[in-house]
């Protein structure tokens, strides 16, 4: 696709949206280390100057992209948790489990979140962007007062747990082919990670633990 010039908010809006839509379908098949700027403004379309009108940097792109998997996976969470009668810990992980399990970009980006996409920023790109999740923040924590009667420091202190958890597990549970193929033998089964069942057992004893706090 061949991008004329953007003369109008529509357009630009249209012209990010393609940038992003390429920028994910880069990192569904390689690594962030192993994607330029150049690929991205190839795959979307654009010359590579015209790219740097929208985005000074590759982590802009790919924080922006982040930004546009969560704003996905919001709503997913909230209508899970919405549908849950009687909920308990074990209820809630599993829901919060469930809103991951078609989200492999969503896991990867929180992985590379704050050790790579939060570097090379402008202040201003980082005050903006902080500004745009404190909504959705705020939104995912009162879906997560309504499903369990926990303190406001502890819904906070969850949301950032649930971040961590994500980001230290993924790259344990889907390590490097070599180190995949070493597990494969029957002595290091140990070191073999089911992230699914994994995550829904710590965000359980999490959640447990908040309760019982309250």
């Amino acid at each position: 696709m061949n991008w004329q010039r953007a003369r109008n908010p529509d357009q630009k809006a249209e012209r990010v949206e393609a940038i992003l839509a390429a920028a994910a379908v880069l990192f569904d098949e390689k690594e962030l280390s192993e994607i330029s700027m150049r690929d991205v403004a190839h795959r979307s379309g654009l010359g590579k100057a015209s790219l740097y009108h929208y985005f000074k940097t590759k982590e802009e792109v790919f924080i922006s992209l982040y930004q546009s998997e969560l704003e996905k996976w919001l709503p997913d969470v909230r209508k899970r948790l919405g549908r849950l009668r009687v909920p308990t810990p074990a209820r809630v992980a599993k829901a919060l489990t469930d809103a991951l399990r078609e989200r492999e970009r969503l896991c990867r980006l929180a992985v590379v979140f704050s050790s790579v996409l939060e570097h090379n920023l402008s202040v201003d790109f980082i005050r903006e962007f902080k500004r745009s999740l404190l909504a959705p923040l705020e939104q995912l924590a009162a879906s997560m007062a309504e499903s369990l009667e926990l303190s406001d420091e502890t819904i906070q202190d969850f949301v950032f747990q649930h971040h961590a958890t994500i980001a230290g597990l993924w790259p344990l549970a889907h390590p490097p082919t070599q180190v995949a193929e070493v597990l494969q033998d029957a002595q290091f089964e140990v070191f073999r990670i089911d992230f699914y069942r994994l995550f829904e057992r710590t965000m359980c004893q999490l959640l447990e633990a908040g309760t019982t706090a309250k």
